[in-house]
């Protein structure tokens, strides 16, 4: 029984620190609406939540005759070259800061004898863009940090295609500032007393000295 409840306690230890590092996500955006990158379909990974799971747009788009998908392709319905970017905001819970950020991205690139395919990606993580896929920031102590992907994909005439994207945050605590003890009062210095007036000294009458020869 006793160990029963120790394993218990243990795993609601863990589970509340778990919530107390949890990021929210908030003004996620994409600049392509109705394909490609999807916005409102975009939420924090049930499994964790401080994994964004990026949405993609699916299905077909009959008022224009094309596919939702986010790829690049020379069949009929699609396009040659796709472009989207997605944004979003990342705060920290309180007492943490967002440390790091990494983006994990699934892609599907044809190439053959006859065809090649293209995709880049780029991210601006805290206003400085990179082409690198994790980006440390433990050294700013930021505890919201703006972000956008950007992805580009190219049929030549091979496809490319997006099929996942996942952004995984990391947070650390913040230091606590240690209290800066009180300054002691300096005590007032004692009044330094007048030094007294010293008399004249009284003049010293002359002696007659006696002639020896008159």
């Amino acid at each position: 029984m006793t160990k029963t409840l120790t394993v218990m306690a243990v795993l609601l230890l863990v589970a509340a620190c778990a919530n107390a590092q949890t990021v929210t996500f908030t003004g996620i955006n994409d600049a392509v609406p109705d394909k490609f990158f999807d916005a409102a379909s975009s939420a924090p990974d049930a499994a964790d939540p401080n994994t964004l799971v990026i949405g993609f747009n699916t299905g077909f788009d009959g008022t224009i005759w094309k596919d939702r998908d986010f790829k690049a392709s020379r069949l009929p319905f699609s396009y040659p070259s796709a472009t989207d970017t997605v944004s979003f905001v990342i705060h920290a819970p309180e007492g943490s800061y967002v440390a790091t950020v990494t983006y994990e991205e699934t892609l599907v690139v044809g190439n053959s004898r006859t065809g090649r395919a293209f995709a880049a990606t780029q991210l601006v993580v805290n206003g400085v863009a990179t082409q690198e896929k994790f980006v440390d920031l433990s050294g700013l102590g930021a505890t919201q940090v703006p972000m956008s992907i950007t992805t580009s994909l190219v049929a030549a005439p091979a496809e490319a295609k997006v099929v996942g994207g996942r952004v995984v945050v990391q947070v650390l605590p913040l230091l606590e500032v240690p209290v800066v003890p009180d300054v002691p009062v300096v005590p007032d210095v004692p009044v330094v007393p007048d030094v007294p007036v010293v008399p004249d000294v009284p003049v010293v009458p002359t002696v007659p000295v006696p002639l020896l020869f008159p």
